[in-house]
């Protein structure tokens, strides 16, 4: 049998990578006993190649085969195998709604499946762990009218949350404190880029984040040259840590002191610390985003 592997292509190396990234997908190792759809050869785009592999890949899965859906089996090496190819199709929504056809009717794979997604597109240690693919994810589940409503209330909340401040859309604005007691909003703050570095003193991985932003040339430059304001916040509010923490030069400083930011309703903070790099309106160009991804941005900004 063929694997994803296989069926994408080698020119296509994003594929490739991707499906490396989990143990259960491997090059040697085929994902499920079933067939994998023979993609047009008149498809050479690799786009057009993810779209239509991402949208006929379940159409040979026997889901009434109860042997696949062992914990760890086939069906879950499967499901992640597909999951490492969706980043590549533009038209994701059509795979999952095609998924989710097929499972109506059927409760017990239904709520299999929504398991899985969670695990796998929920979880932030999950190396398959995507915002975008889990709102679609999502929106195709909610939409079947088999769930039941008792299943539908974590799966709402989960969408509410990953839809904040989901990069294209303007940032939730809030109100912070300063260390003299004076409250001001990220929206009195003025620059070409925004950096917001949501943190806890307390917190270790808080604290290399904090001193990778320190080292940086390009974050340091932007900052002399005022085309970037850094707003560093701590989210547990006025804590001995965060006063006793310094405050580097150029950085706006401040705390969390009214919970704006951890009451859920503006700002979901799945991992800590939370980067999140803004334009000047306040719209989202990067979040949950890694150090390197902010000195990307900023230097393709010179």
């Amino acid at each position: 049998m063929r694997t994803v592997l296989a069926v994408v292509a080698a020119t296509e190396a994003a594929a490739l990578a991707a499906l490396a990234l989990h143990p259960c997908a491997s090059a040697q190792e085929p994902a499920a006993p079933f067939a994998l759809p023979e993609i047009p050869a008149a498809l050479t785009a690799p786009a057009e190649r993810a779209d239509y592999l991402t949208y006929h890949y379940w159409d040979r899965f026997d889901f009434a085969d109860p042997s696949l859906f062992v914990p760890e089996g086939t069906a879950e090496r499967a499901f992640v195998d597909f999951l490492s190819v969706l980043p590549l199709a533009p038209q994701a929504d059509r795979a999952w709604a095609r998924l989710f056809g097929r499972l109506r009717g059927d409760a017990e794979r239904l709520l299999y499946f929504a398991d899985l997604g969670d695990k796998y597109l929920g979880e932030a240690a999950s190396p398959l762990c995507d915002e975008g693919q889990q709102i679609l994810f999502l929106e195709a589940l909610l939409a079947d009218e088999g769930l039941p409503e008792e299943e539908r209330i974590r799966p709402r909340v989960q969408l509410r949350l990953a839809r904040m401040n989901r990069p294209g859309t303007v940032a939730a604005d809030f109100e912070y404190e300063g260390r003299d007691g004076v409250r001001h909003r990220l929206s009195d703050l003025r620059a070409e880029r925004i950096l917001l570095f949501l943190n806890d003193p307390e917190c270790a991985d808080c604290r290399r984040t904090k001193a990778f932003l320190v080292s940086s040339p390009v974050v340091r430059e932007a900052l002399r040259a005022g085309r970037l304001a850094l707003l560093s916040v701590c989210v547990e509010g006025d804590t001995p840590s965060w006063r006793a923490a310094s405050v580097p030069e150029g950085w706006t400083d401040g705390c969390d002191a009214l919970g704006a930011l951890t009451d859920g309703e503006h700002y979901y903070l799945k991992t800590m610390p939370a980067l999140l790099l803004l334009d000047g309106a306040r719209r989202v160009l990067l979040k949950d985003a890694s150090v390197e991804d902010v000195e990307r941005l900023l230097t393709a900004d010179r």
